[in-house]
C-alpha cells in the first residue's frame, strides 16, 4: 500500500521518538489503518485502548476502564472539594482504591506506547485519570504519562464523549470543556498534531468539499442545494441494491430491521453465540442470538481471515442458503455466494511475557459466531470508520454534533446517497472549541523541525540508557547486602562472591559516569547521533569496553558459589539474582549489539529480540545437594547438618532460627563439649542453648569418644561480644520480624507477639522493603503511599521530621521510612 507523507511522518513520530502524538484526519484518510500499521509494525512495548467496549474490540486492543482498573465516575485531579461523596474521585480516592496486581503493575512499568482509539469519545477527566494513575505506578511524577509515549486517534468532529448533565456540573468548574484536549495533561503538555490529509472513501471533489462544509458548519447555498438535491423521503430502496439505513437511535434501526426480516417468507433460524472465558456484555462484537432468513440483508462485521480476502467489515450481502450451522452470502459484483463460517473475536489482557520480557497479548475470554448483523439499518454510531456504497440517511433527528458528517461521510459517493430527512443548520452541530483546537496544529515547517529535535532527544536517551549501569550495581548491592543480613544461613564464600559483583559493577558505573561527561559534549551537536561519527566511533569503543567487563561479571554471577540451608532464604536469594542477572545479561546483548555502529531502527529491533537468559546458579544446599564443607570432620558435620534438618521439619522453623551454615561449620571444626564452650560458637546465644544446645552437643560428644578426640575451643578466636552480638541480635531480630510478617500477620500482631512496639516491627520491615522482599504497596495503603510520595517529591528526603510535619497526624516515621525504602529500592 502507498502510504501518504502525513502517514510516513506520524509513524516516524512513533518509531523513532518518545513524543506523544494526537493523530486525526477526516473520513477515509486511514486512521485505522495507521492503528493496525503500528500494531503489526511495533518496536515497542504497546498496549490499544479504547473507550467502549465495541471499539476495543474493533481496535484490537482493550477498554481504558478495564486496563487502568477506573471507576466510571467522574475524577477531579485537584482538591477535595468533594470529600466523603462516593461519586466523585480526587486523586487520593482513585490511587486508594486501585486494585491493580502484580501482572498489571509490570505491563505500565514496561509500557512504551500507549494508543487510545477513538479519542473523540474519551471525556478529559478520564485522560487525567489515566495520567495520575500511569505517573503513580511508574513512580515518575513529573512525567505526563509517566514517561509512556502516547498516540491519541480519533476525529474530533465525529463522536464527542458522552457527559451526563450531572457529570458535567461536577466537572465544568475545572475543566474548559468535556473534550480530551482539555485534560489537565493535554493542557500542560500539549501534544504533536497530526492530520491524516489524503482522502481513500470519496473521489469526487464536489462531493468531498460538500463533506468539509458539513464538518466545519460551514455551508453555502450552493452546498445545501447539492445536499438537498439528494433528498427523495418517498424513496423506496430496490431489495436487489442492497441499500443500508443510518439512523439517529438504536430503536428506529431495530424496527426497521424487525420489520423486513418478518416481512420475509421461510423458516426463522437462530444462531448462539458461545463464550469462553471472561467476556463481558457490553463488549459483544455481535448478537448474543442471531436470528436470520433466507433472502435477509445482512452486513459482514469483520474483515475476512482468509487469505482470499472475500469480505470485509461493513460488506453489504443477502442471505441466499442457510444449512445448519452453514450460511452462504450472496454480495453485488460477486458471482458466487460466499460460505460463512462463525468467527472468534478475542478478549485481552496485556502481560509481560516471561521469556521475552515484552508486552504481549494474552487472551483470557472469547466470543464466537457468525460475523453477520441484519443490516437494513444501522444507527451512525455504529456505523463510524465503515464504508457504503449505497445509503439511505435518516439524519433528521441528529442529537449530537458530529452524527451528520459521520452519516455522510460513509458514503462513498453522492449518487449512492439518499437522504430521508431533510437536513438544516440545526442539525449541524458544530463546536467552536474543537475548532479552536484544530489550529493548534503547527506548519509543516515547524514540525518537521520538531520531528528533527524528537528524534535527536529519542537517540540521546537510548545511548545515555546503554551506559547507565546504576540500576546493575544497586541490583548487586541488594544482593550483597541480602547475604550480608543473613551471613549465618550462607556458606562462607558467599558474602566474598557477592561482594566481589558489587564491586565490579561499581567499578564499571564509576567509568561509565566518567564517559558520560565525554557523551553528553559529543551528543549536544546538532546531528542526530547515528548519522554523527564522533558519536559512532565513541560509541563503538565504549561498547566493546564494558561489553568485555560485563562478561567477566556474567561469569561470576552465573558462577556464584552461595548457598543457603533455608530454603526461603534460598529463594528470596536466588530471585535477587536472577534479577541482577536478567539486567546483566540485557544489558550486555544490548552492548554487543552496538560493537558495529548505533542505527535506532537496528537497535530497537535488536532490543526487541532479546529473550530472557537461565541461570544456573542455585543457592538452595537442600537434601538433594551435597553441602560443601572445608570442615576437618566431615562426617560430624553431615550428622549435624542431618539432625538440624530433622529439627526444623519437626519444629517447622527455618534452618537460620536453629543453626546456620557458619553455624554447623564452627561446630564441626572446634568440637565443643559444654554449654558455656557452645555459647563460644557463633549464632548460639543463651535461648539457643537452652532450646538445642544438649541436642547438638550429644552428637558431638559421641562423635569425640568414637574418633578419641578432644576439644578444639582453644584454637577458636574469642567472642566479640559487644559489636558482633549487637549486628548479630540486630540482624536476628529483622529477620524474626520478617518471618513473621510472611506468615501473614500485620504489624500489630508482630509487635504483640514479639512484646515490642509497632515503629520498633515498621524499622525492621522497612529494611526488606528497601532490598525489594516487601513490596511496600502490601503494608501502606494506596492513599497513604500517594501522600508520602507527594510530600517528598515537594519538600525533598533529606529530613523525616520536615515530612512529618506536612503530613497528616495518622502516617508515622515508620511509614515514611517503609515508603523511602521503596523509592530508593527501584532508584
Amino acid at each position: 500500500m502507498h502510504y501518504s507523507d502525513s502517514f510516513k511522518f506520524a509513524s516516524d513520530f512513533i518509531n523513532y521518538t518518545n513524543t506523544s502524538i494526537f493523530l486525526t484526519g477526516k473520513a477515509g484518510t486511514g486512521k485505522t489503518t495507521f492503528l493496525k500499521h503500528c500494531k503489526e509494525n511495533a518496536v515497542k512495548n504497546t498496549a490499544i485502548v479504547a473507550p467502549t467496549g465495541v471499539a476495543a474490540m474493533n481496535a484490537g486492543g482493550t477498554t481504558i476502564h478495564s486496563f487502568f482498573q477506573l471507576p466510571f465516575t467522574p475524577y477531579l485531579p485537584l482538591g477535595k472539594a468533594f470529600e466523603g461523596n462516593e461519586q466523585v474521585n480526587d486523586k487520593n480516592s482513585l490511587l486508594s482504591r486501585l486494585r491493580l496486581n502484580n501482572e498489571r503493575r509490570d505491563v505500565m512499568q514496561k509500557l512504551e506506547l500507549l494508543i487510545v482509539d477513538e479519542i473523540s469519545m474519551v471525556r478529559c477527566d478520564v485522560l487525567d485519570a489515566m495520567d495520575t494513575v500511569l505517573r503513580h505506578i511508574r513512580s515518575q511524577y513529573s512525567r505526563p504519562f509517566g514517561g509512556v509515549q502516547v498516540l491519541l486517534i480519533g476525529d474530533m468532529y465525529q463522536l464527542p464523549p458522552v457527559v451526563k448533565e450531572e457529570e458535567w456540573q461536577i466537572l465544568s468548574p475545572r475543566y474548559k470543556s468535556p473534550y480530551f484536549f482539555n485534560s489537565h495533561v493535554i493542557e500542560q503538555q500539549p501534544l504533536v498534531y497530526v492530520e491524516l490529509d489524503k482522502i481513500y472513501r470519496q473521489n469526487d471533489a464536489s462531493f468531498v468539499n460538500l463533506l468539509n462544509q458539513v464538518r466545519n458548519n460551514a455551508m453555502d447555498d450552493e452546498g445545501f442545494k447539492l445536499l438537498h438535491s439528494r433528498y427523495l423521503p418517498s424513496f423506496t430502496p430496490p431489495r436487489e441494491e442492497n441499500y443500508i439505513t443510518l439512523t439517529t437511535h438504536n430503536n428506529k434501526a431495530d424496527a426497521i430491521n424487525f420489520t423486513a426480516l418478518n416481512e420475509l417468507q421461510g423458516k426463522l433460524r437462530n444462531f448462539n453465540a458461545s463464550i469462553e472465558g471472561e467476556f463481558y456484555e457490553k463488549s459483544y462484537p455481535a448478537d448474543l442470538l442471531l436470528k436470520l432468513k433466507v433472502g435477509a440483508q445482512v452486513m459482514f462485521i469483520k474483515n475476512d481471515t482468509e487469505k482470499i480476502r472475500r469480505y470485509f467489515n461493513g460488506k453489504i450481502g443477502i442471505v441466499e442458503k442457510i444449512e445448519d450451522e452453514k450460511i452462504q452470502v450472496l454480495c453485488n459484483g460477486v458471482a458466487a455466494a460466499i460460505e460463512v463460517k462463525k468467527e472468534k473475536w478475542k478478549n485481552i489482557r496485556y502481560v509481560v511475557d516471561k521469556t521475552t520480557n515484552q508486552v504481549e497479548e494474552n487472551e483470557i475470554g472469547s466470543f464466537t459466531q457468525f460475523p453477520l448483523r441484519l443490516a437494513w439499518a444501522i444507527t451512525i454510531h455504529k456505523s463510524q470508520g465503515l464504508t457504503f456504497e449505497k445509503a439511505v440517511i435518516d439524519a433528521g433527528e441528529a442529537f449530537a454534533p458530529g452524527q451528520v458528517y459521520v452519516a455522510l461521510s460513509r458514503c462513498t459517493s453522492l449518487q449512492g446517497m439518499i437522504l430521508h430527512s431533510s437536513i438544516n443548520n440545526n442539525s449541524l452541530h458544530s463546536d467552536s472549541r474543537i475548532t479552536s483546537f484544530a489550529k493548534t496544529q503547527k506548519t509543516s515547517a515547524a514540525q518537521l523541525q520538531i520531528l528533527h529535535e524528537s528524534k535527536k532527544q529519542f537517540q540521546q536517551e537510548e545511548i545515555k540508557k546503554l551506559f547507565d549501569f546504576s540500576e546493575q550495581q544497586l541490583n548487586a548491592k541488594a544482593v550483597w547486602s541480602f547475604v550480608a543480613a543473613q551471613q549465618t544461613s550462607f556458606n562462607t564464600e558467599a558474602l566474598l562472591a557477592t561482594q566481589g559483583i558489587h564491586t565490579a559493577l561499581t567499578n564499571i558505573e564509576t567509568v561509565a559516569k566518567k564517559f558520560e561527561t565525554q557523551l553528553n559534549q559529543i551528543l549536544a551537536q546538532q546531528e542526530l547521533p547515528e548519522n554523527n561519527e564522533t558519536v559512532q566511533e565513541r560509541l563503538v569503543a565504549a561498547a566493546r569496553h564494558f561489553s568485555t567487563e560485563l562478561e567477566k561479571v556474567k561469569n561470576e554471577i552465573n558462577t556464584c558459589p552461595a548457598e543457603a540451608d533455608s530454603k526461603l532464604i534460598a529463594t528470596d536469594f536466588n530471585k535477587l539474582l536472577l534479577d541482577l542477572y536478567f539486567g546483566v545479561c540485557l544489558r550486555l546483548y544490548l552492548l554487543n549489539g552496538c560493537e558495529s555502529g548505533f542505527k535506532v531502527d537496528d537497535y530497537l529491533q535488536h532490543k526487541r529480540s532479546f529473550l530472557k537468559p537461565i541461570l544456573s546458579a542455585n543457592a538452595y544446599a537442600g537434601k538433594s545437594k551435597q553441602a560443601k564443607t572445608d570442615s576437618p570432620h566431615p562426617e560430624l558435620y553431615k550428622q549435624l547438618r542431618k539432625k538440624r534438618d530433622t529439627l526444623c521439619e519437626e519444629k517447622n522453623m527455618p534452618v537460620y532460627l536453629i543453626a546456620g551454615s557458619i553455624t554447623l561449620e564452627e561446630m564441626a571444626l572446634y568440637l565443643p563439649q559444654t554449654i558455656e564452650e557452645l555459647k563460644q560458637i557463633n549464632g548460639f546465644g543463651p535461648v539457643k542453648t537452652q532450646q538445642f544446645g544438649e541436642i547438638f552437643l550429644t552428637i558431638i560428644r559421641e562423635y569425640c569418644a568414637q574418633h578419641d578426640l578432644q576439644t578444639n575451643m582453644g584454637a577458636k578466636p574469642a567472642k566479640e561480644k559487644h559489636k558482633d552480638r549487637k549486628a548479630e541480635i540486630k540482624t536476628d531480630t529483622k529477620v524474626s520480624s520478617f518471618t513473621l510478617f510472611k506468615e501473614g500477620k500485620t504489624m500489630e500482631e508482630i509487635a504483640i507477639e514479639r512484646n515490642m512496639t509497632v515503629g520498633t516491627i515498621e524499622g525492621h520491615l522497612s529494611y526488606f522493603v528497601g532490598i525489594g522482599e516487601i513490596d511496600v504497596n502490601t503494608i501502606i495503603s494506596q492513599e497513604k503511599l500517594e501522600l508520602i510520595k507527594s510530600a517528598i517529591e515537594k519538600f525533598g528526603s533529606s529530613s523525616n521530621k520536615i515530612l512529618k510535619e506536612n503530613l497528616p497526624e495518622n502516617i508515622t516515621y515508620g511509614e515514611i521510612r517503609m515508603v523511602m525504602a521503596s523509592i530508593k529500592a527501584v532508584v
